[in-house]
């Protein structure tokens, strides 16, 4: 089923949608809830909150990509869960893959909504430039939180040569954000 039907279906408040939802799409959120927690059980806990949070938010929200909407529900759910289960407990992995981008991100949060958008259309651009087989690496290491031994592993390659791909594409981001004033 399309993506534009199963948004109709949810402004038209059929429980149905969210069982295309779950075919369409379980597999995404899986993958993403598994990289950010790595735990089954944590990760079984969470599906019915993405099904819940897409049932609660469309409508109002009319995503252009419901791929992408989702995928953005089950980061948030997923951090958030983490969050709670992590307080007092160890790293899963989440924390280090976003430790090595903290050197290409603003020091300050970004409240301006014109100059979020001018950071966003940058990183698009910086991505779209990579080259395939790092966009895929940079895309999974820090979209999807998947680890540098998954990724070596999932592409035939060695961790070293993964991870000296990743630190080009941050220094490059970090060159790019230096010239667009974004960085000092």
């Amino acid at each position: 089923m399309e993506d534009s039907q199963i948004v109709a279906m949810l402004f038209a408040r059929s429980e149905d949608a969210l069982t295309e939802v779950s075919q369409k799409y379980s597999h995404l959120y899986r993958q993403i809830l598994r990289n950010i927690l790595s735990d089954a059980g944590e990760t079984e806990e969470c599906e019915d909150d993405i099904l819940l949070a897409v049932w609660n938010s469309i409508p109002p929200n009319r995503p252009d990509s419901l791929c992408a909407y989702i995928a953005k529900l089950a980061r948030r759910i997923g951090i958030d869960k983490l969050r709670y289960k992590t307080r007092k407990k160890r790293d899963t992995g989440y924390f280090s893959s976003l430790s090595e981008l903290e050197e290409c991100l603003p020091d300050e949060s970004v409240k301006d909504a014109e100059r979020s958008r001018e950071i966003h259309g940058i990183l698009e651009a910086f991505i779209g430039s990579l080259a395939p087989d790092v966009q895929v690496l940079f895309i999974r290491r820090y979209v999807f939180f998947e680890s540098v031994s998954s990724l070596a592993e999932r592409f035939g390659l060695s961790e070293n040569h993964v991870s000296v791909k990743l630190y080009r594409a941050r220094a490059a981001l970090r060159k790019k954000l230096r010239e667009e004033g974004i960085l000092v």
